[in-house]
Parts: C-alpha cells; sequence; structure tokens
C-alpha cells in the first residue's frame, strides 16, 4: 500500500474521530459514523476518441445520532471541521423531533473473523498509469472490434480504490481498503440489415496482473453472444418448458425472491415467510441459496457491512429448506434476534437491508443433458438470455420480453427470436414446477452467481 493511500486512510479515521465527537458533545445518547474515500480515473471510448472520462477523489461523511429512541442524520463530503460540527448538530435536532422508534439501536461489533479476506487491495493497481490503462482500454476495444459486424456504442476501464470506515461511541472501529479496475462494454450487431438490440456487460478484477487477459476473454464472449442474434426467426406460443440462462434466472427469479429474505420486511410481515417458516421447505429441495461477502472476485466482496458488524458466508435455502433472513440491527432487534451482518448503504444514507453477493447452487445434470431433456419432451421451446419487464415480489407474478432468446427445435438451435413474451410466478417456478438445474454455473456481472434452471408452466407467446 502507497504512502499515500496510508495518509488519506488516517485522514479519514481523524475526520471520523472529530464527527464522533462533536455527534456526542452535542447531545447524541450513542452516535455512529460512516466514513469513506475513493479515488477513480476512467478512459473511455466515445466517438472513435479516447477521453477521460473522469478523474475524481473525495471524502464522505455520515453521521447517525441516537436520542433515547429518536434517530437523526446528517452527511457531507468534506474533512473541514466546521461542517463536520455542523452536521453534528443537524443530526442530533432532527432526533431532536424524529418519531420514537424501539428498535432504533446501535451496537458494539464483533471483531472480524481470521478467515474472512483481508487482501483486497492489489498494490500494484494503485500504481497503474494513465497510459497503461489506456492501453488497457486499447484491448478492450480492439478485442470487440475484431469482427466488423459488431458496433461499439462505448467501451471503457476504470481504476478505483476506495476505503470504508465504521466507528460507533460503544467501541466499534472497522476499516477496509479496496482497489479494483472494471471494465464495460454497450454495442450492437449489424448485419446488412439485420440489427440486434444493445448489450451491455462489465467485469471487475483486482489482481493487475490477470486483468489484460481477463479484459480480451471477456470481451470475445461478450461479441460472441451478441453476434448470435444476428439470426433471427420468429418463436411460436406454448405453455411448457422454458431454459432460463444464469442472467435470467437472476434478474426475474432471485431478483423477487430476495426481497423476501429482508428482515425488515419480515419483522413488517409484509413478506411471504416469517420466523415461523425457518427450517420448513418453502421451495423446491433441488434449490439451495447462499449469500456469500468472502467471494474476493466479485464486487459484493467486503468483510463488514454498514453498521459495522462483521459478515459472513449464510445459507438463506438448503435444499428448499428456509434457514436464514437477512438482518441489520434494526431488523434484529424488531425480531430478537442478532445482525447477521447485512446493514447496506454508505456514508450518505441511513442502513438498509441487501444481500452482499447471492450463488444458486448447481444441480447434477450438465448443460448439455439437460437441454437434451428438454427436447425430448418437447419438440420446440424457449431459451431465455435476457429479460425486460416487471416483477412483482409480493404475488411473485413476472411478465416481461425475452431478450436475445433462442429458439430450439428438435434439439438444435434454430434462431433467435424478438419481440417474444414470457410470463410465469416465481414461487411456482422455483417450487413445483423446477423441472432441472444445471451443474455448470455462471457468474454475472462479477457478482451474483447461477446455474442455468429449467422450467415448466411457463406461458410463452410468440412473436
Amino acid at each position: 500500500m502507497s504512502q499515500l493511500f496510508k495518509s488519506e486512510k488516517e485522514k479519514l479515521e481523524t475526520a471520523a474521530n472529530k464527527l464522533l465527537s462533536y455527534a456526542i458533545n452535542s447531545g447524541a445518547d450513542t452516535a455512529e459514523v460512516c466514513g469513506g474515500y475513493g479515488t477513480k480515473t476512467k478512459i473511455t471510448l466515445e466517438k472513435q476518441d479516447y477521453h477521460l472520462a473522469s478523474s475524481d477523489d473525495g471524502y464522505s461523511l455520515g453521521v447517525r445520532v441516537l436520542k433515547g429512541n429518536r434517530q437523526g442524520f446528517a452527511s457531507c463530503n468534506s474533512t473541514d471541521s466546521a461542517e463536520l460540527k455542523e452536521i453534528a448538530i443537524k443530526a442530533n435536532e432532527i432526533a431532536g423531533f424524529s418519531p420514537d422508534n424501539p428498535h432504533y439501536n446501535i451496537q458494539r461489533a464483533n471483531n472480524i473473523p481470521i478467515e474472512a479476506p483481508h487482501n483486497l487491495v492489489d498494490p500494484a493497481l494503485t500504481e497503474i498509469s494513465l497510459q497503461t490503462q489506456k492501453e488497457w482500454t486499447q484491448l478492450l476495444v480492439g478485442e470487440a472490434t475484431k469482427d466488423k459486424r459488431f458496433r461499439l456504442n462505448e467501451g471503457g476501464v476504470e481504476i478505483g480504490t476506495g476505503i470504508s470506515l465504521v466507528i460507533n461511541s460503544l467501541g466499534t472501529h472497522q476499516m477496509e481498503a479496496d482497489t479494483a479496475a472494471s471494465w464495460s462494454l454497450m454495442g450492437m450487431g449489424v448485419e446488412d440489415k439485420l440489427i440486434t438490440s444493445f448489450d451491455y456487460f462489465s467485469q471487475i478484477s483486482r489482481d493487475a496482473s490477470t486483468t489484460p487477459e481477463t479484459i480480451i476473454l471477456s470481451a470475445r464472449k461478450f461479441v460472441e453472444e451478441v453476434l448470435r442474434n444476428l439470426k433471427t426467426g420468429r418463436s411460436e406460443s406454448y405453455k411448457g418448458l422454458v431454459i432460463f440462462s444464469p442472467r435470467a434466472v437472476l434478474d426475474i427469479l432471485i431478483s423477487s425472491l430476495s426481497y423476501h429474505f429482508n428482515g425488515r420486511v419480515v419483522a413488517e410481515t409484509t413478506g411471504r415467510w416469517g420466523l415461523k417458516n425457518r427450517d420448513q421447505q418453502i421451495l423446491n429441495s433441488q434449490l439451495s441459496l447462499k449469500d456469500n461477502p468472502w467471494l474476493r472476485d466479485r464486487s459484493g466482496c467486503s468483510t463488514f457491512d454498514r453498521e459495522g458488524t462483521p459478515t459472513r458466508p449464510m445459507d438463506l435455502i438448503e435444499k428448499g429448506v428456509l434457514k436464514s433472513f437477512c438482518l441489520d440491527h434494526y431488523a434484529a432487534h424488531a425480531l430478537k434476534l442478532t445482525s447477521t451482518g447485512h446493514a447496506a448503504g454508505g456514508p450518505s444514507s441511513l442502513p438498509a437491508v441487501s444481500t452482499h453477493t447471492l450463488c444458486l447452487a448447481p444441480g447434477e445434470e450438465t448443460q448439455h443433458s439437460l437441454y437434451q431433456r428438454v427436447g425430448a419432451e418437447q419438440k420446440s421451446f424457449l431459451v431465455v438470455q435476457r429479460y425486460s419487464g416487471q416483477s412483482d415480489p409480493v404475488t411473485g407474478d413476472f411478465s416481461g420480453v425475452a431478450k436475445g432468446a433462442e429458439w430450439w427445435v428438435n434439439g438444435e438451435r434454430r434462431y433467435y427470436v424478438q419481440e417474444t413474451l414470457i410470463s410465469g410466478n416465481i414461487f411456482q417456478a422455483l417450487g413445483e414446477d423446477l423441472f432441472a438445474i444445471s451443474k455448470e454455473t455462471e457468474v454475472i456481472d462479477c457478482d451474483e452467481e447461477s446455474p442455468t434452471l429449467v422450467i415448466n408452466n411457463i406461458s410463452v407467446t410468440g412473436g
């Protein structure tokens, strides 16, 4: 870690401790400070020219105070003592007229487990020059534009360094540093009069030595997927088996399902399941879902949450059985439990509840075998790659357009289809209608992970 990085860390700690002291001296019973420092540079190719799209750094600090059962919060983007004192006073003033809520609380955090990842900083990434970053951008763009049928709209490489800090008046002190290179592409395929829809992907790397090769391989895979959409045809309407790609599984099914693991939703009894449902079968026995914040190669990797509580890998569903809910201190108090390290947010917002990195467990059947089995059941079927539509997490109903969808006939992919509608219900899809799960999994946008799912009784409206 460079000396400059160390000095920024010390400056953030000094400002956070000042803010905590100002908050207590202004009348708070307990107080919590969340702070952050970030610096990033991004080089992009737009309109055939390279641009330094951003090069910025800065501090942000937020203070949450409790006065009895009343809560106040304020934040700023400065380490200036006068501004820190001002937001400390403001937070206490807000607490003074806020309504009582017995579930507001601030707790002392335990130490981070020794088995948690402790090396999220690659010193080599902090030393990458703008010239090297431009060369990485050229690698990305060069690989994407090898095939002239791919039309690049925008591409870029960003290198960022960040520090996260949480301290409170009860003794919590958690700090974490992170460096990462991230890149993205947006474009479409064009061949004669055929034009695909725009598509987009992004990826990260925390290892400077492997970043160039990863950039090339990820760009190549993305372009191949886009260009496959140039062969198009029409789908048929039916109700039956549909194959959902890992991205479609996460976007349509798991994103809505995660609402019901939110501890605040459970406390408000607005979700599908409650504490009484723990250790009960709620979904198909093939299904296991884990939240794992300790995967170093994922964007959701973190050793502590917005309140300083240490994170840990946690089973949400095991073979269809409900095991856990995601809790911050508020939800934990309301449910008479302890926080699971799922407070989300940053210095500019109050804590909320969210998962870190959801991972749906693989099945035992290869994807090739799975496709063959579906082909034996149905002469033709749809494979959903992406999705644009509505999903209601409360009822579980979803409906929308299957983007980049494949139409298979007699066990072979014939072409890609456009304007094909799909609809179903996530609870039925992940319950009695779950037909099969692939052995292979895919990590989407360097975050969540899922296998391919085959689901029955999905309504398909051909276009």
